[in-house]
């Protein structure tokens, strides 16, 4: 049988059907001729194959006894590729295949250029659907020529179907795709119908590039056509919408992969169909690279196993993938669901289902997100741990605080009774009608007086205080005319002011009512004067300012007052204390030229305390050696009625 014998059955008979195949492919003239010739020469006993090929297709067979003999163009990348039966049989037919070669290289390389369209046969509807089809239809007649027959090779490609231009058909196809377009025409000329379609960027009228899907039906065996026919379609926009696509599918699958968090996609019926590197990793799958590049073809993971063996290791917390389980059947989303390990591992789980495109919005499956929460959690349970350290020390604190306010408040209460009497009698022994006292007498009795007095002051700023504190003051705010109210304030420290050679001075702009408690703000205005006067040198100034407005707005919505002094300032170290309760400057024994009586320290504590029950705030700008300004802001109405 052929191809299993070294011999040639007949050999006289051979050789003259191969002098007859030689002398035949002599006078081929056109690449039809010469497949045929190639297909009658496949039937001769010790060829085993034959057929004109791409030159890069694998070669099978043995390859002492295959022949690759080039047709065309180097460029086209075509040969004529035969397999031998036995070296005989090669020595024997060797000279036809290369005539054949020979052939169909002459017939390749003929121009196959444009001619007139031919004459569509057949009723006026078929010439309309031939010449209006959406598809290029080009007809390629071996030996003569191609023409166009349909209005869309002017309308794709610019080209005027009827007079087009003196070019090879070739001429137009990228030089990277005339392989393939070769290859078509070739498998057409053999009297096969191409398996599919090929791509081909064919250039337009302008110098531009389109992709063109192109198919061929072969019609050389028809007596009547004796042709190919090539249709085209104009696929640029979709084949650049496809590779962005491409791209974007990639940037995504590159994204997806290098994520630390691991993604999972269930089908609707709970198998897995995707997981990245990072899922593999949480779930201690094993896998250490799902991607192509590293293993094209990897065993399918049996991923049931896995999940048992994932929820085995969860122990006490196994009952939350009951929760999971039932979000799963309901397509229902569970979001931030934390899965605690045996091992200290804890994952944060989130469940959403994926509904697909279209107006039915199928089941598109459901996405898994895990993260690696353990380092989180611990900062958090640490969190809660200290905050309830916190909670119980603060509340120790405020029990201490409570209990300390009504000790002072007991203990301030219990000595304001004989201190009131002291000065009561201080006063009847210091009266003449009591009799006459002597110098020294009238002295001690002064002495008494005068820290009598300071106790008592130190004793209501202490209950005050308290009272502040324990939120249990509560004020009585009327509509104050403000200016009067700093008028009184300023004529009762006037006299010592004058005895001591300070300037005391009023400037008060006129303005809205301010609702306030009178009697505390009143209390606040004169503390601050006090102190200004008393820590102010002879010749000095204090000046008691007030406008309508807040923080020098002059809006309408409260008031400022600021008391300035020209007196020994404080120190800048000393600013962030000055609030504090029983704090007295380090400077107050600084001289201003005269004695002055140490304050309690509670003077500016009350103060701020009244400000902010108001609503207002209180603050101090100073400059030791320079002078002290303590301003004021309050609202037009109290914020709050204290207690």
């Amino acid at each position: 049988m052929r191809g299993e014998t070294d011999r040639l059955v007949d050999t006289g008979l051979i050789e003259g059907a191969v002098v007859d195949l030689v002398v035949r492919a002599a006078r081929a003239a056109t690449v039809v001729d010469a497949q045929r010739l190639v297909a009658e020469f496949r039937g001769f006993s010790g060829v085993r194959a034959a057929a004109i090929v791409p030159a890069l297709d694998p070669v099978v067979g043995v390859l002492d006894l295959v022949e690759r003999l080039p047709v065309g163009p180097a460029q086209w990348g075509q040969e004529l590729r035969v397999e031998f039966s036995a070296a005989p049989a090669r020595a024997e037919l060797l000279t036809a295949a290369a005539e054949i070669a020979a052939a169909a290289d002459r017939a390749m390389a003929q121009p196959c250029r444009a001619v007139p369209p031919p004459a569509v046969h057949g009723s006026r509807l078929a010439w309309a659907i031939t010449t209006g089809a959406r598809a290029m239809i080009l007809v390629v007649e071996p030996g003569r020529g191609w023409s166009a027959v349909s209005d869309a090779f002017t309308t794709v490609l610019g080209y005027d179907r009827h007079r087009p231009p003196d070019f090879r058909l070739l001429d137009i196809v990228h030089p990277d795709d005339r392989p393939a377009a070769v290859g078509l025409f070739l498998a057409c000329c053999a009297g096969r119908h191409p398996d599919a379609a090929q791509d081909l960027r064919v250039c337009t009228i302008n110098g531009r590039w389109r992709t063109i899907e192109v198919g061929a039906r072969t019609f050389v065996d028809d007596p009547e056509v004796g042709a190919v026919v090539f249709f085209g379609y104009d696929v640029t926009a979709q084949r650049e919408a496809e590779r962005t696509a491409r791209i974007e599918q990639q940037r995504l699958a590159r994204v997806v992969e290098t994520m630390d968090d691991g993604l999972l996609m269930l089908d609707e019926e709970g198998r897995v169909c995707l997981a990245n590197r990072a899922a593999h990793r949480l779930l201690d799958t094993g896998v250490l690279d799902v991607s192509p590049e590293h293993d094209p073809d990897p065993e399918p993971l049996n991923w049931s196993e896995v999940i048992q063996r994932t929820i085995a290791r969860l122990g006490a917390e196994a009952y939350r993938v009951d929760r999971l389980r039932s979000g799963f059947r309901a397509r229902r989303a569970v979001v931030g669901e934390e899965l605690g390990f045996e091992d200290g591992r804890v994952l944060e789980l989130d469940l959403v289902p994926v509904t697909g495109p279209g107006a039915g919005r199928a089941d598109g499956g459901t996405l898994i997100h895990l993260r690696d929460v353990t380092a989180r959690v611990a900062v958090r349970r640490g969190l809660e741990e200290r905050s309830r350290g916190l909670e119980e020390r603060n509340q120790a604190l405020v029990e201490a605080s409570a209990m300390n306010n009504e000790f002072v408040a007991s203990v301030s209460h219990e000595l304001r009774g004989p201190l009131s009497s002291v000065v009561a009698f201080s006063h009847l022994l210091g009266d003449s009608t009591s009799g006459d006292l002597s110098e020294d007498q009238r002295t001690y009795l002064s002495v008494i007086d005068r820290n009598a007095n300071r106790l008592l002051r130190l004793i209501e700023d202490l209950l005050l205080l308290s009272r502040l504190e324990a939120r249990t003051l509560q004020l009585k705010p009327i509509p104050t005319r403000l200016p009067e109210l700093l008028g009184v304030a300023v004529a009762e420290r006037t006299p010592a002011a004058r005895a001591a050679g300070i300037e005391l001075l009023l400037d008060c702009a006129e303005g809205p009512d301010l609702v306030c408690d009178d009697t505390r703000v009143h209390q606040v205005v004169d503390n601050l004067v006090s102190n200004a006067v008393k820590f102010t040198p002879s010749g000095g100034r204090v000046t008691v300012k007030a406008w309508p407005g807040l923080d020098d707005r002059a809006d309408g919505e409260g008031w400022s007052v600021s008391v300035a002094d020209s007196g020994v300032g404080i120190p800048a170290a000393d600013l962030p204390r000055l609030f504090s309760a029983f704090f007295r400057g380090s400077n107050v024994t600084a001289a201003v030229g005269r004695q002055v009586m140490p304050g309690t320290g509670l003077g500016l504590v009350v103060s701020r305390a009244i400000v902010e029950l108001h609503g207002g705030s209180i603050s101090v700008a100073s400059t030791e050696g320079v002078g002290t300004t303590v301003t004021l802001s309050l609202p037009t109405r109290p914020a709050r009625n204290g207690g």
